[in-house]
């Protein structure tokens, strides 16, 4: 008897099948489909008992799928990847390959299974998508930056509210948090020194703030209202800790999914370009060029459009070496800050942990502009280009150079023969 040269091996969405010219001489069904052949596409996890097979029989295989090659070929057997016309033909016969591998009794059941197939296979990528922690840190900022337009807006409320009691407490303390703790310990005449002194204030604040409630032009607050501010206060206070267990966490789970852009960019200016490009992996296929500018797309654009001087940075502006840089430096410190952020951003997708040489190399750089751009170089300025539409409705017509050839003669007229008597 001879012996085939090689087989088929077959990868559907039901599981796996092995062909002998058009015949199934062996079939492995998956017990999860949706699961077991995203795995298997991602080189997860493998096929015992077809390896096994394969590997008794000693043959080399043609394989319809190139991750399934990669697998087969770990496991030191000869696979070869189908011709395109081949991959082509078992994908418009994928009914009829189901049903001679045993996986459907007729095409009616094979289609109703890859149906089935397709619902589990989107369900499992909403979770898996969903689960994604990068997308939880983009919440997260979000909720931190609404947290602090809440705070702000309750905060010039309640300082406008309890300003008509007390109205000299306003242009005394500037912090939030120590103006709502004075408010819910009451009137003024109930304060002390020891309240001011629990509030955070110093002894010498605490004493001049006794002075004052002395001498306060401030009118009397009923008890109803006063419940209504003090309400507002405790809603202030309550904020401010939830800010900060934000802050904890955007700081925790930065250093976990992305160390490397958190080094780079600080754990806050990181999870906002996180927010911005819309997940780590968008981050990571973005070029510097646009990391840099991410945040300033208003500006881009009208100098796209008007020709004016474009944006040096968005985002980055945040950042602690471009917002202290000088001015003239500020340009170049953000580009090279978003040369090593988009490295970091893809040395994270792949996972391959903290690389400490994308810092040094940043803090050499960041060193080298500071020696060498000490004082500001004078630039030529950049000349303002007109809008098209303006050139063409000058020249771009018939009309218009008619026009301009009329005033021209008009004009030669008036200067040889001067202006006409009436």
């Amino acid at each position: 008897m001879k012996m085939p040269c090689m087989y088929s091996v077959i990868l559907t969405e039901l599981g796996v099948a092995v062909f002998d010219d058009n015949k199934c001489i062996k079939s492995i069904p998956f017990s999860n489909p949706a699961k077991d052949y995203v795995e298997l596409k991602k080189d997860k996890t493998g096929l015992s008992s077809l390896e096994d097979f394969l590997s008794s029989t000693g043959m080399s295989v043609h394989v319809n799928d190139a991750s399934l090659v990669k697998t087969l070929r770990k496991k030191s057997i000869e696979a070869e990847l189908m011709e395109e016309k081949k991959i082509e033909t078992i994908q418009s016969s994928k009914l009829r390959v189901l049903v001679d591998s045993g996986f459907a009794k007729d095409e009616n059941e094979a289609r109703s299974k890859l149906r089935d197939f397709a619902m589990q296979l989107s369900s499992s990528r909403v979770t898996e998508t969903s689960e994604s922690p990068d997308l939880h840190i983009i919440q997260a900022i979000n909720g931190l930056d609404e947290t602090d337009k809440m705070i702000n807006l309750l905060s010039s409320r309640l300082r406008e509210w309890y300003g008509l009691h007390f109205p000299e407490l306003d242009n005394l303390i500037d912090t939030i948090s120590g103006y709502a703790k004075i408010v819910i310990a009451g009137r003024r005449n109930d304060l002390n020194q020891k309240i001011y002194l629990d509030a955070g204030f110093p002894e010498e604040k605490a004493e001049m703030l006794s002075l004052l409630q002395q001498k306060s032009r401030g009118g009397q607050i009923s008890n109803e209202n006063l419940v209504i501010v003090q309400s507002i206060a405790k809603q202030v206070l309550d904020l401010f800790e939830l800010r900060d267990t934000l802050e904890k966490h955007i700081e925790s789970q930065m250093q976990v999914v992305a160390p490397n852009v958190s080094g780079i960019l600080g754990t806050s200016v990181g999870a906002r370009m996180l927010a911005k490009a819309g997940s780590l992996k968008k981050l990571a296929s973005i070029p510097a060029s646009t990391i840099q500018v991410l945040g300033a797309e208003k500006a881009l654009f009208r100098a796209l459009k008007t020709g004016a001087q474009p944006p040096k940075h968005g985002l980055l502006f945040q950042h602690p070496l471009v917002h202290a840089a000088p001015r003239w430096q500020r340009g170049k410190i953000a580009r090279a800050i978003a040369a090593k952020a988009a490295i970091a951003a893809r040395v994270d997708v792949f996972g391959a942990g903290k690389n400490e040489m994308l810092f040094e190399k940043l803090n050499v750089r960041i060193k080298e502009i500071g020696e060498k751009y000490k004082e500001p170089t004078e630039r030529p300025p950049i000349p303002v280009r007109r809008p098209q539409f303006e050139q063409r409705d000058r020249r771009g017509s018939g009309f218009g150079r008619q026009r301009e050839k009329k005033n021209d003669w008009k004009r030669n007229k008036r200067k040889k023969f001067g202006k006409r008597r009436r």
